[in-house]
């Protein structure tokens, strides 16, 4: 059985086991998550979550196990602080993930363990433990089903997400095998997230994270308690993988074998997850890199470009959309991200904001760059490239060619990027990392994330309360 291999995985795994470049990665990941994550609250996703938490569950409970929500003085039941922080660590677009699994990661794993370790004052130790068994777990399950997966409409971050969710509250819990087993039984029979959420531009995208966080949470306690899950629910005749992944739209279940798969169990390398840097789908970040790199040739003279040409991969060139109505549906448009980083110079969060401000997603606008960046995404066009496509997943290639008019330069001008910056091959540093945090939460005192330094020295209560003053 599958999932008996990967629950036995999880309940030996020790502390011990893992390595310090392991170690190294899931403390910066940890750093990230918080500053992200930090800012994300303020989102509007984030505060409606924030408050229906607080209108459906105030005051009716009575329990000692109590979670912080993240930059806020609430502290509420495990459940809700964990749906609640996973939607405002997923909220910017800004959280890690891994190429190849086709997941984000972080934004699910640390709402689940922290809300457990912080209730049950578990150790940092205790904490590493069940965060890297989250990414291990999480890695190897979207390694198997993507990009077949993906490709049929579903997201992973919601759907393998949970059986992370799920595998991290059951070590942070100490269940045993079998409960483990029922706990990820019960995750798969939850496991859910439809990609139309994503490009219909609704919240739909972050409320598949914290579902992830919570249905794992609750799968966990539950088998803890006696609740079974089935043991096939990930290679059963109806299980997730005849179901979700390989469903007789030319991927054949028959090309495909467990046994292979659980080769891997444990030796996947936390170490292989990105960093991101722009607020937009990570498909979408080749192109801002190869349009920042262009800038740097062009300067301010944005106003001669006559055309730009984006040619990349299939998956990145769906994401076409020349007229984002709202913020959710500008973070999947790969025309304004390009745009916007000719014009502008800068892709943030910040800048963003001041763009739809004056507006970006309006029909008028009396701000000139905001005009120029409208002006090249009508001037624009998005290619599938088979020649590119055909370096995906193992590479996000985008091609990026812009033609000046005849008083500058009279040129064509062209770059491409093969791998984002954030990924393992083209990694941030920690100052990356710190810095991305300041840009983020400039009033926040960076002082306090020397807790993180020496987690293992410290209960997660504690460190909650240092990372949250």
């Amino acid at each position: 059985m599958f999932l008996k291999n990967i629950s036995k995985f999880i309940s030996n795994y020790r502390y011990e086991q893992t390595t310090v470049e392991s170690i190294t990665t899931v403390k910066a990941a940890f750093l990230d998550f918080i500053g992200v994550t930090y800012r994300g609250m303020g989102e509007e996703a984030s505060r409606i979550a924030y408050n229906t938490v607080e209108e459906i569950f105030s005051n009716n409970f009575n329990s000692n196990l109590k979670a912080s929500v993240i930059a806020t003085d609430l502290k509420t039941d495990i459940l809700s602080a964990a749906f609640v922080n996973g939607v405002a660590a997923h909220v910017l677009e800004l959280d890690d993930g891994h190429r190849r699994a086709q997941i984000h990661l972080g934004s699910v794993i640390f709402p689940t363990a922290l809300a457990i370790a912080e209730s049950y004052d578990l150790s940092g130790r205790e904490f590493i433990e069940g965060v890297t068994v989250g990414y291990e777990v999480g890695i190897l399950l979207g390694k198997i089903v993507n990009p077949v997966h993906r490709n049929n409409g579903f997201h992973t971050t919601g759907t393998v997400g949970t059986f992370v969710a799920g595998a991290v509250a059951s070590k942070l819990l100490k269940l045993d095998e079998t409960q483990i087993l029922n706990a990820l039984g019960l995750c798969g029979t939850q496991a859910a997230g439809l990609l139309e959420s994503d490009h219909g531009g609704s919240m739909g995208k972050v409320l598949h994270v914290g579902k992830a966080a919570y249905n794992g949470i609750l799968s966990a306690f539950l088998a803890r308690n006696g609740f079974t899950g089935s043991e096939t629910i990930f290679e059963g005749d109806e299980g997730f993988i005849k179901t979700m992944v390989f469903t007789g739209k030319g991927d054949s279940i028959e090309d495909f074998t467990l046994e292979n798969a659980l080769k891997d169990v444990g030796k996947v390398r936390v170490r292989d997850i990105y960093f991101k840097k722009y607020p937009f789908c990570r498909h979408i970040h080749s192109s801002i890199d190869t349009a920042l790199k262009l800038k740097a040739s062009i300067g301010d003279e944005y106003d001669h470009i006559q055309n730009v040409a984006v040619k990349t991969y299939s998956v990145a060139a769906e994401h076409n959309n020349f007229n984002p109505k709202n913020l959710q549906e500008l973070k999947q448009s790969l025309p304004y991200a390009v745009a916007i980083a000719l014009v502008v110079g800068e892709v943030s969060v910040d800048e963003l904001n001041r763009l739809i401000e004056f507006g970006l997603l309006d029909n008028y606008s009396t701000v000139d760059k905001v005009n120029s960046i409208k002006n090249l995404v009508n001037h624009m066009v998005v290619l599938s490239d088979d020649r590119l496509n055909e370096l995906y997943p193992d590479k996000r290639p985008s091609n990026v060619i812009i033609k000046l008019d005849e008083s500058f330069r009279k040129g064509v001008f062209h770059n491409i990027t093969f791998l984002p910056k954030g990924d393992f091959e083209n990694p941030f540093q920690l100052r990356d990392l710190i810095d991305k945090f300041k840009s983020l939460n400039p009033q926040y005192d960076i002082n306090n994330l020397t807790v993180i330094d020496s987690l293992e020295d410290y209960s997660m209560k504690y460190v909650v309360g240092k990372l949250n003053e």
